[in-house]
Formats: structure tokens, sequence, C-alpha cells
């Protein structure tokens, strides 16, 4: 897919949400009041069964009442209607479309009639997709934010980290949480099921985006292990994948939620190992290399390390050796200069040097 069809995702023109209707428990109406609290400034389009009015808009009773020129289509309908609404959306002449919409091969496997009718449908007028059964996108940037789930828009920080998760609920509170730890995002695409587009198509975009520096991605599968360490091999931006689902405990809730197949722990951290890409094994880790990446880079592996506790320097100590860092021994006049600053004098001082006989 080119870089111009990707960007219709996350910096579209205008908007069509369809399965927007008054009723309060409607979820599609979010959508539309989650783009104006972070005030994206495309034309929205609600559509619905019955007509009304939602967050300032008039509920639009069919497609055919669309403007020709609708960038991007947000779908939040009952399955079975998923197929005729990319039909009716291709004969309007959208190309791009989020489903949000669940209950495909996460819910029934075999014999999907819905599922099936979607790819077909999709093929047949050539729209691409995000989903099934994913929140869609935040972009930072563009102010689009489809999750239907209310998004407290003034938590949420830009920065230029992107972000591809594959749970739903993982994308929000990936979204909070890269906020709160002052790192923020530019980009954020939570991918459900991954039936048109997958993490290397969001990878190969984000790899060419002005607005990305490094690329982060929370999976449950792998679509194509070969092309992903191709990908990561050529980046010159960092890639950090959080796999999880790697266990048989895992795999059975996995599939119910994005139908997503499990790959082992050691076939993964073999391929992530050899495209260079770092594994994070939690969201927190995640967030711990997104703050290290945007350290100046460093000169060589020597390091000197100092801790307010022996026990922190021991644990350093070890990590360092593990990760192919050396903690060289310090010059004795180094040592004297700071042996003078110590109080109780009963600390030794070396590298990793513990710095509590001076500062406790």
């Amino acid at each position: 897919m080119l870089m111009q069809e990707m960007k219709s995702f996350f910096y579209p023109s205008s908007i069509a949400v369809f399965g927007v209707s008054n009723d309060q428990r409607n979820l599609a109406k979010n959508i539309i009041l989650n783009c104006h609290r972070m005030a994206f400034k495309g034309e929205i389009y609600p559509v619905g069964r019955h007509p009304g009015t939602v967050h300032g808009r008039n509920i639009l009773t069919h497609a055919d009442d669309l403007p020709l020129d609708v960038e991007l289509a947000v779908i939040l309908v009952p399955s079975q209607f998923v197929a005729e609404t990319i039909e009716a959306c291709g004969k309007k002449g959208i190309r791009h479309a989020i489903i949000s919409t669940g209950g495909f091969r996460e819910y029934h496997a075999e014999n999907n009639v819905a599922e099936e009718d979607l790819i077909r449908m999709a093929a047949q007028y050539g729209v691409q997709f995000i989903g099934p059964n994913c929140i869609g996108v935040i972009c930072t940037n563009s102010g689009l934010c489809t999750p239907f789930n209310p998004i407290q828009a003034r938590s949420l920080k830009k920065g230029t980290t992107s972000i591809v998760c594959q749970s739903g609920g993982v994308t929000t509170q990936a979204a909070y949480y890269f906020s709160e730890e002052k790192i923020g995002f530019s980009k954020i695409v939570s991918a459900g099921n991954k039936l048109n587009l997958n993490e290397i198509n969001y990878i190969k975009y984000f790899m060419e985006d002005d607005d990305t520096e490094q690329i982060h991605l929370y999976l449950e599968s792998i679509e194509n292990g070969s092309e992903l360490i191709a990908l990561a091999k050529k980046s010159r931006k960092p890639i950090v994948v959080f796999k999880s689902n790697v266990s048989a405990t895992a795999s059975q809730i996995a599939y119910s939620h994005t139908a997503a197949l499990a790959n082992g722990v050691s076939i993964v951290d073999g391929a992530l190992k050899q495209a260079g890409i770092i594994r994070a094994n939690n969201i927190h880790e995640m967030t711990v290399c997104a703050n290290a990446f945007r350290l100046p880079p460093l000169r060589g592996n020597r390091l000197v390390v100092i801790s307010l506790s022996g026990g922190f320097a021991v644990m350093i100590g070890d990590a360092c050796e593990k990760y192919g860092f050396k903690c060289p021994p310090l010059p004795d006049w180094l040592l004297r200069k700071i042996e003078s600053f110590r109080r109780g004098g009963v600390i030794k001082m070396s590298n990793p040097m513990d710095f509590g006989d001076v500062h406790d």
C-alpha cells in the first residue's frame, strides 16, 4: 500500500461514522465525541438507520446522502451488516475503513459468512481496512480519535512514538500510560483481527512517517515473521515488540479475543533478536525503552554505574554483563576524590559504585 493511501487512516479530510443513533447506549456516537475532544478539523458525517442529531450533527440515513469526497469510514454496525456497509462505501468512492465491529473469526471460526462476505466485498471495491474487532486510530497530530469508548483527550500527550496494539483495551491503556510517563505518542493503531492490514503495513508507514521516531508494537500473533525481520533490519528507527500469547493458556483467550494464533516464546525471541528488535515483556518495559531511545546514543559499551545501594549496584552489574556492557576499573585518583566525600568511610568505592556512604 502506498504511503499516501495509508495516510488517509491518520489524516483524513472527512470521515463517515456508520452505526450512529440517538440512543444513550449507542457506542458509535462516542467516536464523534472523541474527535470533537481531540479537535479533529475534518468533516464528520454520522450515518444511522433513523434520523436525528448527535453532537450537533444531523444523522444521515443512507450512504447515498454522503458527499463524494469522504475519505474514511468508521463502521460500528452488527457483523451481519458490515459487508453491505462496505459495499455502500465502495459505491460512494470511500476506499478506507476502520471496522470496529466484533463477531467475526474471534467469535465463530469456521464458516463465518459475515467475514467471508466482508473480505469479498472489500476486495471487489478496493476498500482497505483496519480491523475488524478493533477501536481504530488515535492521531495526536490530526485529532482523529475513533475509539467507541469515551477518551479523556486532555490526558493524552503528543509525542514522536507510534504504537500498534492488537487489543483495543491495550490500545487505550498504552495511550494513557505513554502519556503519563511524559513520552506521549504520535499515532496509535488498534489492529484487531488484522483481516486486511497488519503490523507490516503499519511498520512500513511509520518507517517513512516524519512524525514518528520510534515504533512500538503489542502483538498477540505475528502474521509474517520473515517480512517483519527484513523490515526491522532496514529500519533506521528503533522497533520494540511486546509479544504475548506465547503459552497454551494464553492462546485460548487470545483466539477468542482477536483470533490470534500463538507463536512459541523461543521462536519469537530468536526471530526478534535476529532482526535487532527490542523485546519488551509488558507495557511498562515499552515505556522504559521509549525513554531510553530519547537519550543521546552511547559512544561505546563502557559504563560507570552509580547507585545509592550496594544491592542495586550488584543488580545493575549483572544486567550490564548480560547485555554486553562493561564496568571498567576507575583510576585511583578518581576513586580517592570520591572517597573524600564519604562520611563513615566503611564502603569501598569501585565500579559499579555504592554511593550509600555519601548520600545516606
